[in-house]
């Protein structure tokens, strides 16, 4: 009987650690989904934790330019970044992160704040839309004597008009994320940042 009770005590230790736990069923059960169906539920649970945050107020800056895509369309945050704004520090702090995640949005020889035409053996980058979009843009600021993160309305909104003609009708595919998708992925990047701007700013 000692002996039984013995086995039966062992054989569940056993198991115990080598059955998954309820955690790792999940984690398993996730990784087997297609990449499409990964990044639904993990927007949906970004979606979820940012309506939290929004309401409670908190991370507003971190969680918008986490994500400038999902932030512009996401109006909520918006506001609630607008309504902070009139205080000193949060606008402070809220110019900062513009300029970091603007500065940090690079793509080609002319989309970079320290611009640099012989990056690539060709530039713009085999006639790449965004990098022509950010040489005319780049051009626009030299004449107005502005620079990439201190520009005007009539630069950024030239540079706007010209990547929405350029994304009109194109998908970003996330499960190949090739080399158009790339480039319409930073060309939203950039012009959610400036729309963001702009909206806070009126």
């Amino acid at each position: 009987m000692i002996d039984y009770i013995f086995t039966s005590i062992l054989v569940s230790a056993i198991l115990s650690g080598i059955a998954p736990s309820e955690k790792q069923k999940e984690t398993r059960r996730f990784n087997s989904l297609p990449a499409k169906e990964q990044r639904e539920i993990k927007e949906a649970e970004k979606r979820k934790r940012i309506e939290f945050d929004t309401q409670s107020n908190v991370n507003l800056i971190g969680n918008c330019f986490e994500d400038p895509i999902f932030c512009f369309e996401y109006k909520p945050l918006i506001n609630k970044i607008k309504e902070n704004s009139k205080n000193e520090v949060f606008a402070t702090e809220f110019n900062n992160s513009f300029n970091s995640s603007f500065r940090n949005a690079k793509f080609g020889c002319f989309c970079r704040e320290s611009l640099d035409p012989n990056i690539y053996p060709v530039c713009p980058i085999e006639k790449s839309q965004l990098d022509l979009a950010c040489q005319k843009r780049q051009k626009c600021l030299f004449e107005q004597n502005l620079n990439w993160l201190n520009s005007n309305l009539k630069c950024d909104s030239e540079f706007v008009n010209y990547l929405e003609k350029f994304k009109k009708g194109k998908y970003i595919d996330y499960d190949k994320f090739d080399n158009e998708s790339i480039e319409l992925y930073n060309s939203q990047q950039l012009t959610n940042l400036i729309n963001i701007k702009r909206e806070i700013s009126k």
